[in-house]
């Protein structure tokens, strides 16, 4: 009696045990099937089935955003995003633009491309108009599509002594005053002797200045070489014209040992060249050996190093 007992509770304890094993793995199938499901249904499952590999879906998880994602995957695999995406100065704000371009240009560098739709130059100048954020001080950006009002002073201007310019009641801000005066000092000592040409214009000054180019050879060629009313570093006090003694005209300037000393030096003193060589489809002016920006020691170190403009600068490390 006591046997059959025994073996009727070993075989209810076989038949429980085959009872939980069969259950698990129905719950172990059934969660693996789900799981499998809802993988289905990620970007990642696909974006695989498109093309992507882990790698590069890693790539796009990490620059761009989830919405812009969703819509790639009805699409097909898309190489120029990979390569765009990984440029140095990409923005994810701009991707759409960046594609655009790419399409109406599609022989246009990719590091080219970031460049100029990051300076807004994929819109026409001075009909993509940005009002000026002063309080970014001197780092405050003025181009062809940012503008300062007809009424914008600097609070901090100070009078230029004839030392630094040839004439009288000349004014630039202080700030970048005290950075020429070094800069001066330092460049005296090896024989150079700078001097101020031009220096803060305000709002009339400079709509005169544009005026009188734009009569004598007309609207797209001033656009080339001044800025009009409202879009001039000049009204910000922190842009001057230099030369020196010896070179004083801008058809000379630029072969000057002073434009190379300003070259080499006028980083450490706060100063970018503004407009310079093979930049003006960026910067949207000619080249401007003599026109120099006062940006502060900090940027102008990372512009003269990276040899990028400060309207790249701009748009990726302030306005970004």
């Amino acid at each position: 009696m006591k046997k059959t007992k025994l073996k009727l509770k070993k075989k209810t304890i076989m038949i429980f045990i085959a009872i939980f094993i069969f259950l698990s793995i129905g719950i172990y199938a059934s969660v693996k099937i789900y799981q499998n499901i809802q993988y289905k249904k990620t970007n990642e499952y696909k974006l695989l089935n498109i093309g992507y590999t882990l790698e590069e879906i890693d790539l796009l998880e990490d620059k761009l955003d989830n919405e812009y994602i969703d819509t790639l995957i009805n699409k097909e695999k898309d190489d120029y995003l990979l390569t765009i995406i990984q440029e140095k100065y990409f923005l994810k704000r701009n991707i759409t633009r960046y594609l655009e371009y790419h399409e109406k240009y599609e022989n246009t560098n990719p590091s080219l491309v970031i460049a100029l739709v990051n300076t807004n130059n994929d819109y026409k100048y001075y009909e993509h108009d940005i009002d000026t954020d002063t309080s970014k001080e001197e780092l405050l950006l003025v181009n062809k599509y940012y503008h300062l009002t007809e009424d914008y002073v600097p609070e901090d201007l100070v009078k230029v002594s004839n030392k630094y310019y040839y004439g009288e009641n000349h004014q630039v801000r202080e700030k970048l005053y005290n950075a020429f005066i070094n800069m001066w000092n330092a460049a005296y000592k090896e024989d150079i002797y700078l001097i101020m040409n031009s220096t803060y214009r305000e709002y009339s000054e400079q709509l005169n200045v544009y005026k009188d180019y734009e009569r004598s050879i007309g609207s797209i060629e001033a656009d080339k070489i001044a800025a009009r009313a409202g879009y001039s570093e000049h009204q910000t006090g922190l842009a001057i014209d230099v030369f020196s003694t010896k070179y004083t005209t801008t058809s000379n300037f630029k072969d000057s040992d002073a434009y190379l000393w300003l070259k080499k030096n006028a980083y450490k003193y706060g100063f970018i060249e503004r407009y310079p060589e093979d930049k003006e489809n960026i910067t949207g002016f000619q080249a401007e050996a003599w026109h120099w920006r006062y940006v502060g020691v900090e940027v102008a170190t990372y512009i003269q190093e990276n040899k990028i403009t400060f309207d790249e600068y701009y748009a990726y490390f302030i306005e970004k």
